[in-house]
């Protein structure tokens, strides 16, 4: 079964090696991802099921709830057997198996191919380069950035279809369950979700080209540790170690700047959602109280309700890490293709 899933796509499969590919950030993503596409919309399709799945049985556990009130043990038991039952294949076998599903295309398909793809288109063409293009950089850096840069590419497409496309499915599920209880449900969850989208933006705008500076200032280091390794014999009898040394650890201690830079964006975002859902929690639970109270909604739709909030206090931090991981990535994809994408100047002559 692993060996299905991890076959599904072939990432040697021909394409044009002779031309260079596009420069722009998305251009590229979606030029070298065209033999996914199919699995892309699967996975996006199972994904938005599974999310649909658990939004369908927080609604399950607030019909149990209602019925345990209503009914007594005995004519619970009777009238309602068969719905528990189906109710059971469903958390038992249909839900793992969508998930196993799931988790396979991103997990063994998508995951390993993309970024095995990218690494290898990356490399036949930074291969077409002339000797003097090399010799212009780092060749640290440029392994780096061959090396690093594809599994950035493998990570966006896994927070993509792991939390981007289910959080979009969840929260309109959750809108849904919440409306149909009653619609004064919605407005808690409303405001949370305009206050998330505002921390989001701010959050993102920020995270993107932090994210490039610390990924340019660890290909530096890492070119000039290469490097420094890689030409052994000439530091040995010809550098200085004090001057060797210090010109390394000018790199380490830029690289160290820039991540404390990216770190406080993460501090400020973590502090300001747990606010946030402590808000979420705290005005859905009162006025589902208050409304219970006075008859607008059943004791299970107050739990369903409850349950959801809750649910969305243990995902919000996932979702919103899974969103700046995103973009990070992209920060670092996005400074891998000036290597990648940089163009052949130096072209072998006709039927050379």
């Amino acid at each position: 079964m692993f060996r299905f899933f991890e076959n599904l796509v072939d990432p040697y499969s021909p394409y044009e090696d002779d031309v260079d590919p596009p420069a722009g950030l998305m251009q590229y993503l979606v030029y070298h991802t065209k033999p996914f596409r199919t699995l892309f919309m699967i996975t996006g399709i199972a994904t938005i099921l599974a999310a649909v799945f658990e939004i369908f049985l927080l609604a399950a556990i607030g019909w149990v709830v209602d019925l345990m009130a209503a009914e007594t043990p005995a004519s619970l038991w009777e009238n309602y057997t068969w719905h528990f039952i189906g109710l059971l294949a469903f958390v038992l076998i249909l839900k793992p198996t969508l998930y196993l599903i799931d988790f396979m295309l991103i997990s063994n398909t998508l995951i390993p191919n993309v970024a095995t793809l990218l690494r290898w288109r990356g490399h036949k063409h930074v291969m077409r380069q002339s000797i003097g293009w090399f010799e212009a950089d780092f060749a640290g850096r440029v392994a780096n950035r061959v090396m690093q840069t594809p599994r950035s590419a493998g990570e966006v497409v896994f927070h993509v279809f792991d939390a981007l496309a289910y959080a979009l499915a969840y929260v309109v599920g959750a809108l849904f369950l919440l409306m149909n209880a009653n619609t004064l449900l919605l407005f808690p969850l409303l405001v949370w979700v305009i206050a998330y989208i505002f921390l989001l933006r701010y959050v993102v705008r920020r995270v993107e080209p932090a994210s490039k500076d610390s990924s340019n200032a660890r290909s530096e280091l890492n070119g000039r540790v290469v490097d420094a390794y890689t030409n052994i014999h000439s530091v040995k009898m010809f550098a200085h170690t004090k001057s060797e040394l210090a010109y390394v650890k000018d790199a380490i201690e830029d690289t160290r700047q820039t991540v404390f830079r990216e770190m406080r964006i993460y501090t400020r975002m973590d502090f300001i959602l747990s606010i946030m859902n402590a808000m979420l929690i705290a005005g859905t639970v009162g006025i589902a109280l208050y409304l219970w109270t006075y008859d607008q909604v059943t004791s299970g739709e107050v739990a369903a309700a409850s349950a959801l909030v809750i649910r969305f206090n243990g995902m919000s931090g996932w979702i919103m890490w899974a969103f700046t991981t995103f973009f990070r990535e992209l920060g670092v994809v996005g400074e891998g293709l000036e290597t990648l994408a940089a163009p052949v100047k130096l072209l072998d002559a006709p039927n050379a």
